[in-house]
């Protein structure tokens, strides 16, 4: 298994969200690093247990970011201006949506 380097929240990706990369157990640590844009785990997130803390009864990991997958997302990179503007457009589309139907419906 090749070496992760563990990144410093808040400096992969501002796509991501619930950032941690401290130990859970493994069905808990499912829940980490996770996209915004698709609320879908992150592309580049690997859940592993280097230090070998599982035992018989519990396993348990922590989320780490391969830079390698991340860098096949194609949200990856941008700039947080970018990311914001993605997100400010999006919204104004789903308003926008809502309010044609509320319109078309009466």
């Amino acid at each position: 298994m090749k070496k992760l380097t563990q990144p410093v929240v808040g400096t992969t990706c501002p796509a991501l969200t619930d950032e941690n990369y401290d130990y859970h157990l493994s069905g808990d640590a499912a829940k980490f690093c996770r996209c915004s844009i698709n609320d879908e785990n992150c592309v580049g997130r690997v859940v592993r247990d280097d230090e070998d803390r599982s035992s018989q009864f519990f396993s348990r990991g922590r989320c780490w970011i391969d830079m390698e997958e991340i860098k096949k997302c194609p949200i990856y990179g941008v700039s947080k201006e970018t990311f914001e503007s993605i997100i400010r457009d999006r919204a104004q589309r789903e308003l926008d949506e809502k309010l044609n139907t509320v319109k078309t419906s009466k």
